[in-house]
């Protein structure tokens, strides 16, 4: 029998591969957790959360670097910290052989499984301007920034930096992942924004967009970077490719986050996390339903979405689905541009699709559940402030109140048909 080191052992650095590393080791396994770019992801993380989350009234630029700089330093899931728990964290890069196990600069490991996830490396520094981290070493932000990037993080990072610069965007798409009404409603905020949007053909397009800035221009990374980490050895490349269970070609290894090649989500790179624990550690055969997953997106209007969108439901029920929406300015805002919108797919009863932009969305969206439907959000929404995102909830449940009742809907006719029974006797 081969001996095994570890458990688990997870390549990765982000908060999600912390958060899991020191679950299972709870569970009593023994867990490695390897993350040569630790530093990289606590910067970027707390940059970000700086950015988007503070008050820059009072929290200019000197004021968000002194703040990321404290929370670096006193973070609750420091190497020290998830040591003190029986990880082992091992902050240098690792490379697969071919016959499985992992080699360091001076040792080698194996484990039983292997866990990618994200944060575990950087590409090499961009062509021109900065990573997104090393923003931390300016001293003062320039008026004008040029953001590039891929998905919804290059559009949160380009809504943080928009409260302190002059923001030009260029990515291959905006949001495409999302429904189309979430995409118009973002379009309009960024142009209420005065960030300027370039949308690239490829991915070379992108690099000949930056070439021709005059001004700094910041790149949001992919999440992952598996150059180094050997996995074509192993017959595995990225974007990797993996079963419903989330098993790569390699049965020991499992993948999750953006290296799949989805949305690079945190929430939705915890519930694959949380399935693919499952299924490595107790030999379960849970399978990843996207169809019910969720995320946020943090922008002017944060946005969470759950299950799937319109386009998606309609190719999947075609005609069977209804539609319940509606939206409402917020009564309190520090922005004209901000918006509550609520979108609600069914088929039937069962809530097939869920849209939401306005404060509180994330909340709402997780509260749904893995098998939501129109009646018990009607009976978990309850009385709501007016012009609130809940008021637009409340709004879209009363739209599917009233269509159960409106000429030709089956409940309408069973009643007509009953009372005209009744009569007849």
């Amino acid at each position: 029998m081969t001996h095994t080191d570890y458990d688990l052992a997870i390549l990765g650095g982000s908060l999600g591969s912390r958060l899991a590393a020191k679950t299972v080791a709870q569970q009593g396994a023994r867990v490695a957790l390897i993350a040569p770019t630790w530093l990289e992801n606590d910067v970027s993380w707390h940059l970000y959360q700086g950015l988007y989350g503070l008050d820059i009234d009072r929290y200019p630029w000197p004021n968000v670097r002194d703040w990321v700089k404290h929370q670096c330093e006193h973070s609750r899931l420091s190497p020290t910290a998830l040591r003190s728990h029986n990880i082992d964290v091992i902050l240098e890069p690792a490379s697969f052989t071919q016959s499985g196990s992992l080699t360091l600069a001076h040792r080698s490991l194996k484990a039983s499984r292997y866990l990618l996830t994200d944060g575990y490396g950087w590409s090499s520094p961009p062509q021109s301007g900065l990573y997104c981290h090393q923003l931390l070493n300016l001293e003062t932000l320039p008026q004008r920034i040029t953001v590039i990037g891929y998905g919804a993080s290059a559009l949160e990072w380009a809504y943080g930096l928009s409260r302190l610069a002059n923001v030009t965007l260029i990515v291959l798409a905006l949001l495409p992942a999302e429904d189309e009404d979430i995409q118009r409603l973002v379009q309009a905020q960024f142009r209420s924004l005065d960030i300027t949007v370039v949308l690239a053909k490829t991915e070379a397009d992108i690099a000949v967009l930056q070439s021709e800035q005059d001004e700094l221009t910041v790149t949001v990374p992919h999440p992952f970077n598996w150059q180094t980490a050997g996995l074509e050895k192993l017959g595995i490349a990225a974007p990797i490719l993996v079963t419903s269970q989330l098993q790569t070609s390699c049965r020991q290894i499992y993948g999750t986050g953006g290296s799949l090649g989805g949305e690079n989500r945190p929430e939705l790179t915890q519930q694959e996390t949380k399935t693919a624990l499952a299924n490595a550690l107790w030999g379960r055969r849970q399978e990843m339903r996207y169809e019910q997953a969720f995320y946020g997106i943090n922008l002017l209007s944060p946005i969470a979405r759950w299950g799937l969108t319109e386009h998606q439901a309609r190719n999947c029920y075609g005609e069977a689905i209804q539609i319940f929406q509606a939206a409402c300015l917020p009564s309190i805002a520090t922005h004209p541009a901000q918006t509550n919108f609520c979108k609600l797919i069914t088929l039937g009863n069962r809530i097939v699709g869920a849209h939401f932009m306005g404060q509180g969305a994330s909340v709402f969206v997780a509260a749904l559940g893995a098998r939501p439907t129109m009646t018990i959000l009607h009976q978990r929404m309850g009385a709501v402030a007016p012009q609130t995102l809940g008021d637009a909830i409340n709004q879209a449940i009363d739209q599917w109140k009233g269509g159960r009742w409106r000429e030709g809907q089956w409940r309408r006719d069973w009643a007509e048909n009953w009372f005209n029974f009744r009569r007849s006797c």
